[in-house]
């Protein structure tokens, strides 16, 4: 129930408009529990005015922190303002997390800078660039799970969607055991993934708390029904020809099971998000593969993770070589009613993980919460594995080995969304911790 009020006053004595950020300096915040420890800014005269309160950005040393950026001040005018601080009254939780905990800083102005975008925010705060290759000096860097701390760092790569954007586009993505890449977005914990072509940051589901081990918006099947090739599609068509199963004219069965859960929890944050963003579900077949209803075939990912031999050739791409299965909203070739898929298995390889090779602790990213343990049980990914014996069969995480692996779609299976932020969205506050996640500004048009 603590509270406490601080008021400061700005003048403008100068000839002409100024513009200035609210700054905490030297700020330090040990406080554990979010949304207990919160702050709300409001002013008279046209200052910067919040609504709501706010979680006061989390800080174990001494660090500058922008509360505001470039609020305007015009000539000869005084802006009185208030800055209210509260912590959480709530007898009916136990408290002691914060027991001992500190906040301290000073209240300061610093000239008016523009609001970075959530990209350059990001791009600053990872200032070492490292590649990954299946030939780094007769070295296959995809064979072995990569589980080595790499925070501070992002790795780059390309994609290129065949139809939609042919030249390859850089790509920049979070590998290892990053422990920086956590976003809290719609009131969800999310890590990122990676960028895409068209600059969106595409981001991956955990949970309304960041050490949940139920990271998952349920279990589906991937589709109900299995004797077929075209049930490894997130949508499909008739099964007469590789190209008439990727007609998408009919919803998979996760396909339906997402897109209930993004209306019941993200409608009202679609203006925040990527239109243009690709889903690959990559039906395309492998190199001298024949596609058939009553012969075995493989899909173009099975050879990619490298099936044959647990991972030892994996050469994973963010390409997708047929428009029919680049889903994405703009897309009227494979066309989502929403914003959202799955990871696919070419992602969970570029982050660190291997077909059938056991990944230990400290595990990558994808599968960790902030605690070190396996965020979810087993679930899907996004991408097609292969045709076998009258059963349709597509790459899932495979939680008890902690590896990629094969599953028949009609088997059940955890729900991990994706979703990716506009390239304009502006950054507001954290560091990308979990104690500290990105977070966004939120406005009316989104950007």
């Amino acid at each position: 129930g603590w509270s406490a009020t601080k008021t400061f006053t700005i003048k403008n004595d100068t000839k002409t408009e100024y513009k200035y950020n609210i700054v905490i300096k030297d700020l330090v915040n040990t406080f554990v529990t979010n949304g207990y420890l919160q702050y709300k800014i409001t002013t008279t005269n046209g200052g910067y005015n919040m609504t709501e309160f706010k979680d006061i950005p989390k800080s174990s040393a001494p660090k500058d922190t922008i509360l505001a950026y470039s609020v305007s001040i015009p000539v000869g005018v005084t802006q009185s303002y208030t800055i209210e601080f509260k912590y959480a009254n709530d007898e009916s939780v136990d408290q002691s997390d914060d027991m001992g905990k500190k906040l301290s800083g000073t209240l300061f102005i610093t000239e008016g800078t523009e609001q970075p975008t959530l990209l350059s925010q990001i791009l600053n705060d990872n200032p070492t660039r490292s590649t990954r290759s299946n030939n780094n000096n007769g070295t296959n860097d995809f064979a072995t799970p990569l589980t080595v701390t790499t925070t501070g760092t992002l790795f780059t790569s390309t994609e290129n969607i065949t139809g939609i954007t042919d030249s390859p586009k850089e790509v920049y993505y979070y590998a290892g055991n990053t422990t920086n890449n956590w976003v809290k977005f719609a009131n969800i914990y999310w890590r990122i993934i990676r960028t895409n072509h068209d600059s969106s940051i595409r981001l991956l589901y955990v949970g309304t708390s960041h050490d949940t081990t139920t990271g998952n918006i349920g279990e589906s099947a991937f589709n109900t029904s299995f004797n077929s090739p075209k049930y490894v599609g997130y949508k499909y068509g008739e099964d007469t020809s590789l190209d008439t199963i990727r007609n998408n004219t009919t919803d998979g069965t996760i396909k339906t099971f997402i897109d209930t859960w993004y209306q019941n929890n993200l409608t009202n944050y679609t203006k925040y998000l990527s239109t243009s963003a690709v889903y690959c579900n990559d039906r395309s077949l492998g190199t001298g593969r024949t596609y058939s209803v009553s012969s075995d075939f493989n899909f173009a990912p099975y050879y990619r993770m490298d099936y044959d031999t647990d991972g030892a050739k994996a050469n994973p791409s963010y390409n997708c070589t047929n428009i029919k299965d680049a889903f994405s909203v703009d897309n009227t070739s494979a066309k989502l009613d929403y914003p959202v898929s799955l990871m696919t298995a070419d992602e969970i390889a570029f982050a660190g993980g291997v077909a059938f090779q056991a990944m230990n602790t400290p595990y990558a990213w994808f599968i960790s919460n902030s605690v070190g343990t396996q965020v979810s049980t087993s679930w899907w990914s996004l991408s097609p594995n292969y045709w076998n014996y009258g059963y349709a069969i597509v790459w899932h995480w495979y939680s008890g080995y902690a590896f990629l692996y094969n599953n028949y779609v009609n088997n059940t299976d955890a729900v991990r969304p994706a979703i990716s932020l506009k390239s304009c969205i502006k950054y507001s506050t954290g560091d990308g911790t979990s104690e500290s996640p990105y977070e966004i500004v939120e406005t009316s048009s989104g950007c």
